[in-house]
């Protein structure tokens, strides 16, 4: 009884976390679902005791983050690293995302890593101090340790890791998927910027798909970028189609979705999805009446750094 009290407990602090960091609704409806956003069904289960807390020393500083093993692996495992919303947690993500099914499913290991609670819970996605409040974080640094570290396991599949986030966590895995871009399969960013540093350019080391989904009443995140620190959505789609080399372009209109799609010879993709009076949201609609995370997953599942 006493272990089903602290996990209740549990469960309703992290909700009230999801509730109050970064805007983050956790389980915002799309403009297509008819959802409580009182309750916020649909409603994920919270499985904490699956959630394993790890820590790890960058530059004198031990940094953690959470890791999902799946249920059940059938080979190499792949790894899904997603990053949480500015001033969130791991926890926060972890329900936000709701990869867990999925994981389970494919056999796939998640990383939730923390930003600095130091600095706001607030990734340092920029290589330039000037005007950067949290210039003194390296999560650059950060994220390539945590990757490093699986060289030691050899159930994972270091030829398969793939970033994704949410708003200054989308900003985060853009920018890992660019400077880290050797280690990188594949990358999904919603309602977040790409702040492209001219100044500090990325090497692109291979054709990297990746999927950008961005609502256009988004006040937070807007279309049209931030002046100084972060393209327009449609230029960084644009950016990351010019790297692959893409030759193709083609764009469907379904009600409030505009889905735009650049494609390679190869047929490595760049999926832009515009969702008309979308907000500053982790969305969840169906794609090609396929769920989200079903579709996020078979878009990047076959792709290797």
């Amino acid at each position: 009884m006493t272990q089903k009290i602290f996990i209740s407990l549990l469960f309703c602090f992290i909700l009230f976390s999801a509730c109050s960091t970064d805007n983050q609704t956790g389980f915002s409806p799309t403009i297509e679902e008819d959802i409580d956003e009182k309750t916020g069904e649909p409603n994920p289960t919270v499985r904490s005791s699956d959630l394993e807390t790890n820590s790890i020393s960058v530059n004198q500083t031990t940094r953690t983050y959470l890791t999902y093993w799946p249920s059940v692996t059938s080979g190499l495992v792949p790894v899904i690293i997603d990053f949480h919303g500015g001033a969130g947690t791991a926890e926060v993500q972890y329900i936000t995302s709701n990869f867990v099914d999925i994981a389970d499913r494919e056999g796939i290991l998640v990383i939730y890593p923390q930003a600095d609670v130091r600095a706001g819970s607030v990734w340092n996605t920029l290589h330039s101090e000037e005007g950067n409040k949290v210039a003194g974080v390296d999560d650059f640094g950060f994220i390539a340790a945590i990757i490093e570290s699986f060289d030691s396991n050899p159930n994972i599949d270091t030829s398969r890791i793939y970033v994704s986030g949410y708003s200054n966590g989308a900003a985060m895995a853009y920018q890992i998927a660019c400077h880290l871009n050797n280690d990188i399969a594949g990358f999904v960013v919603m309602s977040g910027l790409f702040p492209l540093e001219v100044e500090y350019p990325c090497d692109i080391t291979h054709e990297t798909p990746g999927i950008i989904i961005n609502g256009t009443s988004d006040y937070e995140r807007p279309m049209t970028g931030i002046e100084g620190y972060a393209l327009p959505v449609r230029e960084a789609a644009s950016w990351w189609a010019i790297q692959n080399g893409s030759t193709q372009e083609s764009t469907i209109q379904d009600r409030n979705i505009e889905r735009t799609t650049y494609e390679t010879p190869s047929g490595t993709q760049i999926q832009l999805f515009i969702v008309e009076g979308g907000g500053h949201d982790w969305f969840t609609f169906d794609v090609d009446d396929v769920p989200m995370n079903e579709f996020i997953w078979e878009f990047l599942s076959s792709s290797h750094n």
